[in-house]
């Protein structure tokens, strides 16, 4: 019979359930009546996949036992490297240059609004760079500077000269 959606069951079942619970099949059997080999293998460990392999020696040892606690010759040339080292990666990374998107975008947009601002340029062409030196009409005064600076026609190899100088110097022995 059920009430509004609730089952209920009959006292008979219930009864039914108890005598099984109550039967000799369910009750627990003491470990005396089981044979002796099998309350030998009761007593014994279970070891996982280990084989029954008996534990290392090192497992056994104590955490830095036999060793001095004196430093020894090459820990502060060790640690003095552990020190350099984090000291140059850190100003490394510090001083690293900004290469993400957003500020190569920013610098770009930047360079644009520059370069509208001055005149040079009266509306931006898509796909077209605009912060390099060619973009920023920096490369036509690059182009002059490296014209007065360099003198054409010199020779920079100096390496040639003193080869003539030493052959000079070994005429004037021989002499």
């Amino acid at each position: 019979a059920t009430t509004k959606g609730t089952m209920v069951l009959p006292v008979v079942a219930t009864a039914a359930v108890r005598r099984a619970a109550s039967s000799t099949l369910l009750r627990r059997r003491p470990v005396t009546s089981f044979p002796s080999s099998a309350r030998v293998q009761a007593q014994q460990t279970r070891k996982m996949g280990g084989g029954g392999q008996p534990e290392s020696q090192s497992m056994k040892a104590r955490l830095w036992e036999g060793h001095s606690p004196e430093p020894e010759g090459w820990e502060p040339t060790l640690y003095a490297t552990y020190v350099i080292g984090f000291g140059l990666i850190t100003l490394a990374l510090g001083f690293a240059p900004d290469t993400t998107i957003a500020s190569w975008a920013n610098n770009e947009a930047q360079a644009r609004l520059d370069l509208q601002a001055s005149g040079k340029l009266d509306k931006p062409v898509f796909g077209t760079l605009y912060n390099t030196p060619e973009g920023t009409g920096v490369a036509g005064e690059w182009d002059d500077f490296m014209a007065k600076s360099i003198k054409p026609g010199e020779d920079d190899d100096d390496d040639d000269d003193d080869d003539d100088d030493d052959d000079d110097d070994e005429e004037e022995e021989d002499e």
